[in-house]
């Protein structure tokens, strides 16, 4: 219904805006002259406007880049004019693919949800984005798409914002704490959740959050499989630590992730029979928090007694202790990179472009996952070998609840018992915890570790 209404209210407002455009005098009196025209403001215009959109797609993080890129192509429709726009439109469509990251091409942190929904296993979202002209505009020349703004010499873009949806706007005036999640779905409940703001930590736990985060050492790596030039390969990873050693971030440098591969495969092979991936065993190994996976895409041609190469480069974060991923950052070189060299110069310099300029975005997303998963503590499992005494276990656990997030048990047996425990902490500082309470419980004083790799810590109670 919403999605309906969405698109009803576009065309509308385009066509006001038509018959607003072509309208000459005759306006409304104003108080201060009457029987003269009103003067009517012109609206502003930048090279970063906001246009509203909606996108449908089997996830929603393909609805949500099918909705930015559909955004996109209206600025591109206005920025060229409709005449343009309609005789190129198969040629736009490919150069604007959803196939494509749309955050090459708007401001990704200006985006505002206004809907979404899920019916059938599809996803839609409608949103306002800020769409980037600079690089919509140097793609389309660089693909000879010119008209209206966009014209063979150059020049700066501008376009004014789109009107916002009115059905977006009644809805901000509605306080997101007091809607009714009780009868809504299991996604419903989950995007109310996300919009009620979070209560802030106490100064204590947020200095100790950014403190942890200010800690977080990086490993970049390649993915073998994306990337078969060593080469490329190499200029990516080495351009993402060099942004990393710029600003001060602690990495785990290339070569000691090549010696790892070098001389311990046959210990990686025995240690984890390949239930986890060769990078998150070189970076717990390297002591590495978040290691960073580098695709890249390259393209190349000779023109005009000149070599151009682009490229798509997409950094993937992953937590190094459970490898779950923690953001991913895209970055695609609009216009080309041009050498008077060889492609390969082309190509190459593409390619350390893209990544050196995509990195920021990849730490900016990895220190904003550790954040919001610090303020509910770190999820760790905790083992108990020989827990035949359930009193003791849990006189364990209330000594527990006072030193740690939250303590809950997964599971019991006289052999052994499994907690999940949340800690604003690493898993050092838990290992510490647990030695402190196991001391002044009766019957636990000969608790000792047995096991721990990444959030899993494993102790044998000693009873």
């Amino acid at each position: 219904m919403k999605m309906s209404l969405f698109l009803r209210l576009s065309s509308v407002g385009i066509l006001v805006l038509v018959l607003f455009s072509c309208a000459t005098g005759g306006g409304r009196p104003t108080d201060g002259a009457a029987g003269a025209p009103e003067k009517m403001t012109a609206p502003e215009v930048s090279g970063t406007p906001m246009y509203y959109a909606s996108g449908s797609g089997q996830s929603q993080t393909e609805a949500l880049n099918r909705a930015k890129m559909n955004a996109v192509r209206k600025a591109v429709q206005d920025a060229l004019g409709l005449p343009t726009a309609m005789a190129k439109k198969a040629q736009i469509e490919e150069l604007f693919s959803y196939d494509k990251n749309s955050n090459s091409f708007v401001i990704n942190s200006s985006t505002e949800i206004l809907d979404r929904s899920q019916q059938d296993g599809s996803h839609t979202v409608s949103l306002g984005v800020r769409v980037n002209l600079e690089p919509v505009s140097n793609l389309l020349r660089a693909n000879d798409v010119y008209g209206n703004q966009v014209l063979p010499q150059g020049g700066g873009v501008e376009l004014p914002d789109q009107q916002r949806p009115s059905y977006a706007q009644d809805a901000d005036e509605q306080d997101v704490t007091e809607k009714d999640t009780s009868a809504a779905g299991p996604e419903e409940q989950k995007v109310a959740a996300a919009e009620v703001k979070e209560q802030p930590l106490d100064p204590e736990k947020a200095r100790m959050v950014q403190d942890i985060i200010d800690r977080m050492v990086y490993m970049v790596y390649y993915n073998e499989e994306s990337v078969p030039d060593s080469f490329l390969a190499t200029t990516a990873v080495s351009m993402a630590n060099k942004y990393l050693s710029q600003n001060g971030f602690e990495y785990v440098d290339m070569d000691q992730v090549e010696q790892i591969k070098e001389d311990q495969m046959a210990a990686y092979e025995a240690e984890t029979g390949q239930g986890i991936s060769v990078l998150q065993w070189i970076a717990g190994k390297l002591n590495a928090d978040i290691y960073i996976e580098v695709s890249i895409d390259t393209q190349s041609e000779q023109r005009d007694g000149r070599y151009y190469g682009s490229a798509s480069v997409t950094l993937k974060n992953f937590d190094a202790s459970t490898g779950s991923g923690r953001g991913t950052a895209f970055y695609q070189t609009v216009p080309p990179a041009m050498s008077t060299v060889s492609t390969s110069d082309a190509v190459n310099n593409a390619v350390a472009s893209a990544t050196y300029k995509a990195i920021e975005e990849a730490l900016r997303q990895a220190e904003n996952y550790t954040a919001k998963e610090l303020r509910n503590g770190i999820k760790y499992e905790l083992v108990l070998q020989n827990t035949s005494d359930s009193r003791v276990m849990r006189d364990f656990v209330r000594r527990m609840e006072r030193k740690v997030e939250s303590i809950s048990r997964l599971s019991y047996s006289p052999a052994e018992a499994k907690y999940e425990v949340r800690l604003i902490g690493d898993v050092r500082e838990l290992e510490d915890i647990i030695y402190d309470v196991s001391e002044s419980v009766a019957g636990l004083e000969g608790l000792y570790l047995v096991y721990q790799r990444g959030n899993s810590i494993t102790f044998n109670t000693g009873m």
